[in-house]
C-alpha cells in the first residue's frame, strides 16, 4: 500500500513520513535498507564518538537510536496488527540513548545490528495484508495504523540519516 492510504491522519508522525517518497511500503522499505547498505562504516568510524556539541547524540548513538525507535515501531506495528488493544508504553529517547552504552561498540557493530533489524522489519511488513495495514492502535497519544507505523519507521531513519550527513559528516570537509 502507498502512503496516501494512510488514515487517520498521525499528527506528530507525520513529520517522518513526510520525508518519505510516495511509494508502496514494501518498497521504501527496501529502499531504506539500501541506503543503511550505502554508509560506510570505516568513514563513519573516526565519528563514532563524536557529537557536534555538548548534549547532542554521537554517531553511534544516533544510529543505535534509529535501530532502537525501529524495535518500538515495528512492536507497536505487530500489537496492532495482531489485535491487541492495550496502549504500548511510551519511549524516552534520552533515556534509551542514556543506557545503550555504544562507546565499547565499532560503528561496524551497531550498523550491522541496525541491518539486521531493518531485515526483521522488512519480513514483518511483507507478512501484512492490506486489511491488516489498515488496522489501528493508539501509538502513545496518536492513533495510528499499521502502515502509518511502517512509513514513519523508514521516515524517521531519513530523518536522521540527513543529521548525520549535515551535522556529522560536515565536519570531515
Amino acid at each position: 500500500m502507498k502512503k496516501d492510504a494512510i488514515s487517520p491522519d498521525p499528527g506528530y508522525y507525520t513529520r517522518y513520513i513526510s520525508l518519505v517518497p510516495d511509494t508502496d511500503l514494501n518498497t521504501a522499505l527496501d529502499q531504506a535498507f539500501k541506503d543503511l547498505a550505502t554508509l560506510d562504516a570505516a568513514q563513519l568510524e573516526p565519528l563514532g564518538n563524536y557529537a557536534y556539541e555538548p548534549g547532542k547524540w554521537t554517531v553511534k548513538e544516533v544510529l543505535q537510536h534509529i535501530t532502537d525507535t525501529e524495535r518500538v515501531f515495528t512492536f507497536r506495528a505487530l500489537m496492532f496488527a495482531r489485535g491487541d488493544k492495550q496502549v504500548p508504553p511510551s519511549m524516552d529517547q534520552d533515556e534509551y540513548a542514556a543506557h545503550a552504552a555504544t562507546h565499547h561498540r565499532s560503528v561496524a557493530e551497531v550498523l550491522e545490528e541496525l541491518k539486521a533489524v531493518r531485515m526483521a522489519s522488512i519480513a514483518l511488513f511483507k507478512s501484512f495484508s492490506d486489511e491488516v495495514l489498515q488496522q489501528t492502535g493508539m501509538s502513545w497519544k496518536t492513533e495510528m495504523s499499521v502502515l502509518a507505523l511502517g512509513f514513519t519507521t523508514v521516515g524517521h531513519q531519513l530523518h536522521h540519516l540527513q543529521i548525520l550527513r549535515e551535522r556529522y559528516l560536515q565536519t570531515q570537509n
